[in-house]
């Protein structure tokens, strides 16, 4: 197990290209994964803005992560890609290219590493389109004009995205995600949680403990006794947030805890979740997509990490903190439906105590 005190590194592609910035005005970038993911991209498209302020920033992302974005100032226009809707209808798919080649993009740029946006990037008909290397013909010779050497899970995901603007020689003077909140949903959580039984200005810490694969969550006995030694040490409030799949796990630490604590799951949106975890004083959850939003609200995380490799997802900001099950079997497979040291064993050896300190150290130094 390793406890790790975040820091961000640099990282710089081996080749580059000049741009006539003057000739680029409509950019668009692909991003079609998970929520997470998409958080992790706005290091990119602030490095695009400050190399080309004049130009204007698309972005494609899927539809269901689209909202956490909605607040971006440096994002023009959100183009939300329909998964569902486009694996059972062909037609959405060729409306879709339809719309996007309608827009004349100068440069397009492909981050996400599959088919299907590779596929888009080409059909934007952009005279510039940037992708990462790939074995796959398509990709290098037509899809793509210009190739960036991937380094997908040997760097940090943003620094991976990063290298993009790098290969650009555009400057990089952040290299952490960021969410802005407006004024008005800041406003309307305010108020949700009033309503909820939170008084203004009560602090409150966050657990999240979903995750998008069940065997990268920690126990939910152990974030009882977390959420009961934060209540008892502290005397905050504790909430419990997750989508509605996550209804489960949060009522069953709410069944094993002696505190009381309010719980979300299910209540808020995605579009609501960074404003709740902003008001926060810390956030603790599994490598999962809150941990990416609290990083990039300026919120410190406890971040607990299994099966993935830590070393390109984890939060970076001074006060993050990041607790990892090492193994040499990480990361795990994914296929894999049973370990065959036992059922979330490597997210069940992180121990209490280990994540007790890093708790205690973000918000003892909050009561100094």
């Amino acid at each position: 197990m390793k406890i790790i005190k975040a820091t961000g590194k640099n990282f710089a592609p081996e080749n580059s290209i000049a741009l006539r910035r003057d000739e680029i005005h409509k950019i668009l970038i692909i991003k079609m994964r998970y929520i997470g993911d998409t958080v992790l991209m706005t290091p990119l498209v602030n490095a695009f803005k400050e190399g080309l302020p004049h130009a204007q920033v698309d972005v494609i992302v899927n539809q269901d992560t689209a909202s956490v974005l909605s607040d971006h100032p440096f994002i023009d226009k959100i183009l939300e890609f329909n998964y569902k809707t486009a694996k059972s209808n062909f037609a959405y798919i060729l409306e879709f290219l339809r719309s996007i080649r309608k827009q004349h993009y100068d440069l397009v740029i492909d981050i996400t590493g599959n088919d299907r946006a590779a596929f888009f990037t080409f059909m934007t008909g952009a005279k510039l389109r940037i992708g990462y290397d790939s074995k796959k013909f398509l990709r290098r010779k037509l899809f793509y004009t210009h190739v960036v050497q991937s380094k997908f899970g040997s760097v940090h995901t943003v620094d991976h995205h990063l290298s993009v603007a790098e290969f650009l020689k555009f400057p990089v003077k952040d290299r952490h995600p960021s969410i802005w909140i407006s004024a008005e949903r800041l406003r309307h959580m305010q108020e949700k949680l009033y309503i909820e039984g939170l008084k203004p200005g009560e602090a409150y810490a966050v657990i999240h403990p979903g995750a998008r694969r069940w065997y990268k969550s920690w126990p939910s006995e152990c974030f009882a006794k977390l959420a009961d030694r934060i209540i008892q040490t502290y005397g905050i409030r504790l909430v419990l947030v997750g989508s509605a799949v996550d209804q489960n796990a949060c009522a069953s630490i709410l069944d094993k805890m002696q505190e009381t604590a309010l719980n979300l799951a299910g209540r808020i949106s995605l579009g609501e979740l960074p404003a709740l975890i902003a008001e926060s004083v810390c956030l603790i959850g599994n490598d999962s997509a809150p941990i990416h939003i609290a990083t990039a609200v300026k919120t410190p995380t406890v971040a607990l990490f299994g099966p993935t490799k830590w070393e390109c997802w984890y939060p970076r900001r001074k006060h993050d903190r990041v607790i990892a099950a090492e193994y040499p079997c990480r990361p795990c497979g994914h296929s894999k439906s049973n370990c065959p040291l036992g059922d979330g064993f490597c997210m069940s050896s992180i121990s209490f105590e280990s994540v007790w300190e890093a708790v205690n150290k973000i918000l003892g130094s909050r009561a100094d």
